[in-house]
């Protein structure tokens, strides 16, 4: 990034803390004089942040904070809130299974990992917090889109790609679809060596109050350590009353 993008980027962020900032909507004179930048500067940035709906602007010219940031914000403080309910749950996940419980939510239709308990295991599979993953390889990506109707997943995987990452990969919407059925009807995903050929994962969908899906858990160790015949008798159930105590806890009432 040059030295002039940078400048741009501060100066839009200084518009910004000014507008947010503010009980009332404010004027570009009052923004000026505020950020001590140019008249023509602040209307320019002002319009690319109206444009993108960062700020709007009332009929009686004065600027206000737009929807984009204020849903950000929510959605910010709604992982925050998921975050601080899951965490228990997780420590209780990775004290039973000895294995890597990660959280993660749903993000420009990647899988972002946003916390992790790591196994004590020396041989161990972890995602690195605030990094991203594919949904059609991993079962957190698979317990994240099951409310999604197939045409939504078929879009979304179209675009993203299925890239090969080991020889059980799902590399087509049909296969990935037609795993989605048993998603729908279990109510958990497997991961079962899809990503990396020594991972197996389990993870299950957490509900907001209106039955969205907003977040999963998921289970992850060495296949070679971590069998689906144990999964399914001695994990499983173990991880859905979990999912689930969390999204009555958000408000849901559909379990």
């Amino acid at each position: 990034m040059s030295g002039l993008e940078v400048q741009s980027l501060q100066r839009t962020f200084d518009i910004l803390e000014v507008v947010g900032n503010s009980v009332t909507p404010v004027s570009l004179k009052y923004i000026t004089d505020e950020t001590a930048l140019p008249k023509s500067t602040v209307y320019r940035l002002l319009n690319n942040l109206e444009k993108r709906d960062y700020v709007r602007c009332d009929s009686n010219g004065n600027y206000r904070l737009g929807l984009q940031l204020l849903m950000m914000s929510q959605r910010a403080e709604q992982n925050f809130d998921i975050k601080h309910l899951a965490r228990k749950y997780l420590h209780q996940l990775n004290e039973l299974t000895k294995e890597t419980i990660h959280l993660a939510v749903l993000a420009k239709n990647k899988v972002l990992y946003v916390d992790t308990v790591e196994s004590p295991h020396a041989l161990r599979l972890v995602a690195k917090l605030g990094t991203t993953n594919s949904v059609h390889c991993t079962a957190l990506g698979k317990a994240l889109l099951i409310k999604h109707d197939n045409a939504k997943i078929r879009e979304i995987l179209e675009a993203e790609g299925m890239g090969r990452r080991t020889e059980y990969t799902h590399c087509t919407p049909e296969d990935y679809l037609k795993e989605m059925e048993q998603v729908r009807k279990c109510g958990y995903a497997f991961d079962d060596c899809e990503s990396e050929l020594d991972g197996r994962c389990i993870g299950a969908p957490i509900y907001d109050n209106a039955g969205n899906v907003v977040a999963a858990i998921s289970i992850s160790g060495l296949a070679s350590r971590f069998s689906r015949e144990q999964i399914e008798k001695d994990v499983a159930d173990r991880l859905l009353e979990s999912t689930k105590e969390i999204s009555r806890a958000l408000g849901y009432s559909g379990i």
